[in-house]
């Protein structure tokens, strides 16, 4: 079983075969920070404050990956991709990680704050994951059109929409979900922080999409969207 948390923007907490991973470790962007209280692995995409926020975990001993390359840790491999960031008002965001992870058999990618369709030879890399991360909120990042052309593409078993506009989120200028859920009417809305995925959400034929909520609204259940 993959346990999957979501605590907002682009931060995710896998949990899988005695690892717990984390991921893109957000400061001050409106979400509250959350406790964490153990980790072995965390993956930041890149050095913005929203995505590298070490300093919240710095009584924890875990595997800091951060930078290009291939890591091995116990049984889980990491391979950090380079892709571009892309553009906002023409200039140029500098570039960002894919991060491509295989646990268990399973493989796990995470997008990081890609901004432009990848590369032909990116998309081979990445393709037919168990589990695709992947920003949809436009401007910083790809857009909602430019995430079902991946999806598309790639064909994941199951996809989990990240960085875009949510009722807390302080920075400006991204798109909420509607437009991403527009393109995929059967998402998943699950009122919830987390989800756990067995062994049916591997073997399915078809893509699975999920929105989780944010953990200060999981009991809610009414984000406007």
């Amino acid at each position: 079983m993959l346990n999957i948390k979501w605590y907002g923007h682009s931060m995710w907490e896998v949990t899988i075969d005695k690892k717990k991973i984390l991921y893109d470790p957000f400061g001050d962007i409106g979400y509250p920070l959350p406790s964490i209280e153990a980790v072995d692995i965390v993956i930041s995409s890149h050095e913005h404050a929203n995505h590298s926020n070490f300093k919240s975990l710095q009584k924890l001993v875990f595997k800091k990956i951060n930078q290009i390359g291939t890591y091995y840790v116990d049984n889980v491999t990491v391979r950090l991709i380079e892709v571009s960031h892309g553009r906002f008002e023409g200039k140029k965001l500098g570039d960002t990680f894919i991060s491509v992870m295989t646990v268990a058999g399973l493989s796990i990618v995470h997008c990081g704050d890609i901004g432009v369709m990848p590369t032909e030879s990116v998309l081979f890399d990445i393709a037919t994951p168990d589990v695709l991360f992947i920003p949809v909120g436009g401007s910083y990042t790809i857009d909602a059109a430019v995430a079902g052309e991946i999806i598309k593409v790639v064909k994941p078993k199951n996809v989990f929409p990240m960085h875009y506009k949510t009722d807390v989120l302080t920075i400006e200028n991204i798109e909420g979900i509607a437009p991403f859920l527009k393109l995929f009417p059967k998402t998943k809305i699950i009122e919830a922080d987390n989800v756990t995925l067995t062994k049916k959400d591997f073997n399915t034929e078809k893509t699975q999409i999920f929105k989780l909520d944010y953990p200060q609204r999981a009991s809610s259940g009414n984000e406007n969207i």
